[in-house]
């Protein structure tokens, strides 16, 4: 199909960077005509090329760390007093307290700061038989 297009010559230069792998193809009507391609400015393209795709996904990933550690920022007032209630009620310290909530929140398949604002809004009333269940 190529050929029959008047295609004559063809090279696919890889770069690899990073763990992504790009490739550059270049065609020519002309046979022999891209054989210092992989080494002139079709290098400096491929090469560019690939390090802004780099540079893209490690900006998006910090993006969605960002988010991600601002939506932790947020919650963490309400893990916190939730983890003071299990604390009061149960009588154990802070890492027990949390584990707590951590396994409530694993077993329920919820957010585990859905689970501390259940536990806040209750103020952990009605919920001492289940906690001292899941402290063991």
């Amino acid at each position: 199909m190529a050929l029959d297009s008047g295609v004559r010559s063809s090279v696919t230069i890889p770069f690899r960077r990073s763990g992504l792998t790009v490739t550059l193809s270049l065609y020519s009507f002309r046979p022999g005509a891209l054989e210092d391609a992989p080494h002139g400015p079709a290098r400096a393209l491929g090469d560019l090329a690939v390090t802004c795709l780099v540079r893209d996904r490690s900006y998006r990933a910090a993006l969605t760390e960002l988010d991600q550690l601002g939506a932790a920022l947020r919650t963490r007032p309400v893990v916190d007093q939730a983890c003071g209630i299990v604390m009061h009620v149960l009588g154990c310290d802070a890492d027990a307290a949390f584990g707590v909530l951590r396994r409530v929140s694993q077993a329920t398949q919820r957010k585990l700061s859905d689970v501390a604002s259940a536990v806040v809004d209750t103020r952990g009333r009605g919920l001492e038989r289940e906690l001292v269940s899941l402290s063991d």
